[in-house]
């Protein structure tokens, strides 16, 4: 019976590898981004801990021999399952990496067992890196270690919980709707009436979980363009000002020799001193409220709340801007008459 559902299960995946354009596909009870959890109770090495509530928690995923290369997770050390981890084998598991460093200090993982209730003790045979599981900006209620076993290595009695979970990922540069009616041929073509649902990319996967997070996102690009509307329309209403009122001055410098070169200079010199001190001033004001705001840096992904990058590169765009709110004041300033600047009161 096992044996026969393994058969049609292979025969779907060479089905699908075969068709042109797929690189690689397998199977997987538990997909990231999914927002199922999958979370076991384990012990490490053969001590049994007081009670089953007291063990610490892995999320654990069932998946195919080609899985990892299918989803560009990188093997980091050991080897990935193979045809030959069935259920007639030794039971075999691969960890990600943050569970290597946490239960294995100073140790080689590899070779060494840990045990899930009710199923038994898995030897490790290899280490991943870690995934994002529940999504990419937010880890979620918590972040647990994962832990991989062979799918083949399900038993039936586990058949009908992971059933519903099970998944076929597929690596393609094609379009989804250019490859379904392969896909679809090639699951009828099994013989069995196997409904296709559910059809979605990675990207489209990584654009559902990042939803709760898009709407305040774009609310602080609106207010963060518009406050470089408002800085840039400031700088140069302050220059003109400033040209303005420095007429006679111009004038009398000019009057005296002063090349038009040496007024822009000036002019575009004195701006970009005042935008230099004003960013200085933010910058030393951003260290302290970004600690008072430390809970809206989940919403930009890979930023932390002080990251010099980002605030270089705000300073330099900030700095370009002001230069540019400079340029047409400094220019006015250099098209100054002499003798009638000096004749203005």
């Amino acid at each position: 019976m096992e044996q026969k559902r393994d058969h049609r299960r292979i025969d779907l995946i060479s089905r699908l590898r075969a068709i042109p354009g797929v690189q690689s596909a397998d199977l997987t009870t538990l997909l990231p981004l999914s927002g199922m959890d999958n979370g076991v109770p384990f012990w490490v090495g053969p001590t049994e801990p007081g009670s089953i509530a007291e063990a610490p928690r892995a999320l654990t995923f069932s998946v195919g021999p080609d899985y990892f290369r299918t989803m560009g997770i990188p093997l980091l050390r050991g080897r990935s399952f193979t045809p030959a981890d069935t259920l007639g084998s030794e039971q075999v598991a691969i960890i990600d990496n943050t569970m290597a460093e946490k239960y294995f200090p100073g140790k080689d993982p590899l070779g060494q067992t840990f045990t899930i209730p009710r199923v038994g003790a898995f030897r490790i045979v290899g280490i991943v890196g870690h995934v994002k599981h529940w999504s990419v900006g937010n880890p979620g209620p918590y972040e647990r270690v994962q832990a991989y076993g062979p799918f083949y290595q399900l038993s039936d009695q586990w058949l009908p919980v992971m059933h519903p979970l099970t998944t076929i990922v597929m690596r393609t540069p094609l379009t989804v709707s250019s490859l379904l009616p392969a896909i679809k041929a090639a699951v009828y073509g099994s013989g069995e009436e196997q409904p296709i649902y559910d059809v979605r990319t990675m990207q489209q996967r990584i654009a559902t979980s990042m939803g709760p997070q898009s709407f305040p996102m774009m609310l602080l690009v609106i207010f963060a363009a518009l406050a470089l509307v408002l800085a840039s329309v400031g700088m140069y209403g302050l220059l003109a000002n400033l040209v303005q009122q420095r007429t006679r001055e111009v004038g009398i410098r000019m009057a005296l020799g002063a090349q038009q070169t040496d007024v822009f200079r000036m002019m575009i010199g004195q701006g970009l001193k005042m935008t230099l001190t004003g960013i200085a001033m933010g910058a030393a004001a951003s260290l302290v409220l970004t600690r008072a705001f430390s809970s809206f840096s989940h919403l930009l992904y890979g930023v932390r709340a002080n990251d010099p990058l980002t605030v270089l590169l705000a300073s330099l765009l900030l700095t370009v801007t002001a230069a540019m709110a400079c340029y047409i004041p400094a220019r006015r300033a250099t098209r100054v008459v002499p003798t009638a600047a000096l004749r203005q009161e």
